[in-house]
């Protein structure tokens, strides 16, 4: 796929799976990225297996607004041991 970098990307989709956030970002290249916390780090990380689960709605799947899926990550950061 080429790269649209003149054209402005769709916005970002938050989700709550479980108790896990996840989201799904488009890329310059077309493609879709797919992000999850890492439950150890707090990071997010490429979690492609959410893709089918939030495109369906399959088990707990909630979709939030940006301000409530930072939420959910900044409480998940919060519990974690300091570094």
């Amino acid at each position: 796929m080429t790269e649209r970098p003149d054209e402005e990307l769709p916005p970002a989709r938050y989700f709550i799976v479980g108790a896990r956030p996840v989201r799904l970002v488009p890329r310059a290249d077309g493609g879709l990225g797919v992000e999850a916390i890492d439950w150890g780090t707090g990071e997010m990380v490429r979690a492609t297996q959410y893709l089918t689960r939030v495109l369906t709605g399959d088990g707990e799947v909630d979709e939030v607004d940006e301000a409530e899926f930072e939420r959910a990550v900044a409480e998940i950061r919060a519990r974690l041991p300091a570094r």
